[in-house]
């Protein structure tokens, strides 16, 4: 340890870095269930940008504040990550109208990359003999965030709105800032080298404009050429983008990797993997607070905090999930607990497609897909130790974890578009969609979680326990 610094210093520099990086998720956790109510609000039609913009923005700055961490300082850009986070959720907080409450949602986004900068913060400046400590302190985190964020979010939601939401959002990163800001010190690691804006300017527009035509699709015609058109401009945007990052010696997302078989079907399995998740989130969220008097064939007319029994309950069984895969991993590597994974999600998704009338049907669909979704979210990270080497794993994680933020992003605006295609009717401007909607993104998740069996079986690594392939 460094001198003058004793273990009471380094737990709660541990403490502080740990909370901050809770934040990430509890910006996904608690805004979902509030989609209906932001909905409500702002009388939108428009609601799936609230996740969109976010996970957008996120996508493409995350690597970006990563690079500029390694070279200017990690502890500097964590915090100025966590202050765009406090900025965008004081926006949103007191957003009189839903253009400016995306504006905020957007500033949001910059603090994605917040895990990742904590992760190698910890690594420069915790002693040795705490890393262990630190990483299991954050998993833990993360997996009591997805247990008591659903119960936070339903008593903000009923007591206090969606603003109280983002009230949360707002105070945590203020409050955890400032101790870091005061207790964590900063590294002396420094990585020189060019920042790639224009990748991530590229990147940032392509996705942009093909996921705003995607939105739109409906209203416009899938075949009009203004729907073409906007599809044409943002694939032309986007392979401008692709040339030029495998031509630049440092690239925003290092499509290298994919190269690899085993590295492009992680990747695959990943993107489903976000992607599933986070359907299976929004669609439980209007499936149960809607009340059957406005969805008419669905509609289970529950609270927030009545919806966080089913949510903490998939939490509880993600976490036990990934010590189970922590175990099989060491035994016999990471691709069997992947495939049951996938295997289980679409299992899960299929029972809610067939079935989402009752509270026991949406309990026991949600918890054997969360059985599976936790098998799969440990899985990939020891997918990617044991499929590419040691000196370029950072690199990979990276690509593989932007590739999945993008995979959540699109499955977002699909879902909705989908939704969007019958809405039996607008209440206060909110639109109340029809059951075959849910039925119809239930049924694509169930599928795609099967191309993700298929792919996983045709994984050459992971078969070897994990310290053999590592």
């Amino acid at each position: 340890m460094r001198p003058g610094r004793g273990l009471g210093y380094w737990l709660a520099v541990l403490l502080a870095l740990v909370l901050l990086s809770e934040e990430v998720a509890y910006a996904f956790n608690l805004v979902t269930p509030a989609l209906p109510h932001i909905a409500k609000e702002f009388g939108t039609t428009q609601i799936a940008w609230v996740s969109t913009a976010f996970s957008l923005m996120g996508a493409v700055s995350a690597p970006l504040f990563g690079k500029l961490a390694d070279k200017y300082g990690k502890k500097r850009w964590l915090l100025i990550s966590a202050g765009l986070m406090a900025v965008g959720s004081l926006i949103v907080l007191l957003a009189p109208n839903f253009g400016l409450f995306l504006v905020g949602r957007t500033i949001e986004g910059f603090g994605l990359g917040i895990v990742a900068i904590t992760y190698s913060l910890m690594r420069d400046i915790l002693p040795p003999r705490m890393m262990a400590l630190g990483v299991s302190l954050a998993t833990a985190g993360i997996g009591v965030t997805g247990i008591v964020g659903p119960y936070i979010a339903g008593y903000l939601l009923d007591h206090h709105g969606y603003r109280g939401v983002f009230a949360f959002l707002f105070t945590l990163p203020v409050v955890i800032g400032i101790a870091i800001a005061v207790l964590v010190p900063e590294t002396d690691v420094r990585i020189a080298g060019r920042i790639n804006y224009l990748s991530a300017i590229l990147l940032g527009a392509a996705f942009g404009v093909l996921l705003y035509v995607l939105g739109e699709g409906g209203t416009w015609g899938w075949t009009s050429a203004k729907t073409l058109g906007g599809f044409l401009v943002g694939l032309l945007v986007l392979a401008i983008w692709a040339i030029r990052e495998n031509k630049v010696d440092v690239p925003l997302i290092d499509l290298r990797v994919a190269k690899s078989r085993a590295m492009g079907l992680t990747m695959t399995t990943n993107l489903i993997a976000q992607a599933v998740i986070t359907v299976q989130f929004v669609l439980l969220s209007f499936l149960v607070q809607v009340p059957r008097s406005l969805g008419r064939t669905y509609g289970l007319g529950k609270t927030a905090e009545q919806m966080a029994n089913i949510t903490s309950l998939a939490g509880v069984a993600s976490v036990a999930m990934g010590f189970l895969v922590g175990w099989l991993a060491q035994r016999v590597g990471a691709r069997l607990p992947n495939l049951i994974g996938f295997a289980l999600m679409a299992v899960g998704s299929g029972m809610l497609a067939m079935a989402h009338d009752t509270y026991g049907q949406m309990l026991i669909g949600y918890v054997v897909y969360a059985f599976g979704g936790g098998l799969v979210s440990a899985a990939i990270p020891n997918l990617v130790i044991a499929a590419v080497p040691p000196q370029v794993q950072a690199v990979s994680a990276t690509t593989v974890g932007a590739i999945g933020t993008l995979g959540s992003t699109i499955a977002v605006q699909v879902t909705f578009a989908i939704l969007a295609r019958k809405i039996l009717q607008l209440v206060q401007g909110s639109p109340i969609y029809a059951e075959q909607g849910f039925t119809t993104v239930y049924w694509l998740a169930a599928a795609g979680s099967v191309i993700a069996v298929l792919a996983t079986l045709a994984m050459r690594h992971g078969r070897r326990p994990a310290s053999v392939e590592a």
